[in-house]
């Protein structure tokens, strides 16, 4: 007898899988299942725990990020993708504690340089208050000052 969780029509029946008391496999299994029995889910799929395994929906498609991920293809049980260096999340989508984005799509996160032991203000530095910080660069770099630059009552 077939027992392909509702994922395939037909199946082939198999003497040695038979004596391992299997029996039949599965052929053609549909809803992204793959399988001798379309028991487990198809590569570039994982597994929706809170289906059975015999839904038409209980594979879902992985969802790496295009740029976080160091590929397509996510882990069939817990959905987690592989992600690059300094990136975090089941998809890949954000840059790991200690990291910040880059604009690299090769490494889009970047380890957080660790700050210079600061030391006393030399009479050639600018004094660090807010307008030092907050004047609008020269160059072409746009920042939202109200967002980065807000006052310290």
């Amino acid at each position: 007898a077939c027992n392909c969780n509702l994922h395939a029509r037909r199946c082939r029946f198999n003497m040695e899988l038979y004596k391992l008391k299997v029996g039949a496999v599965c052929l053609n299994c549909r809803h992204n299942t793959a399988g001798r029995h379309c028991h487990y889910c198809k590569e570039g799929f994982y597994r929706d725990l809170s289906k059975p395994i015999s839904h038409r929906k209980a594979c879902k498609e992985c969802d790496c990020h295009p740029v976080g991920a160091a590929g397509q293809t996510c882990n069939q049980t817990t959905g987690q993708c592989p992600c690059k260096d300094g990136v975090t999340g089941i998809t890949c989508n954000r840059c790991a504690k200690g990291y910040q984005q880059s604009r690299s799509p090769i490494a889009p996160c970047i380890k957080i340089p660790a700050a210079p032991p600061t030391t006393a203000a030399s009479s050639t530095e600018e004094p660090a208050d807010c307008d030092s910080y907050c004047k609008a660069s020269k160059g072409k770099l746009k920042i939202n000052m109200k967002k980065y630059c807000k006052k310290d009552y």
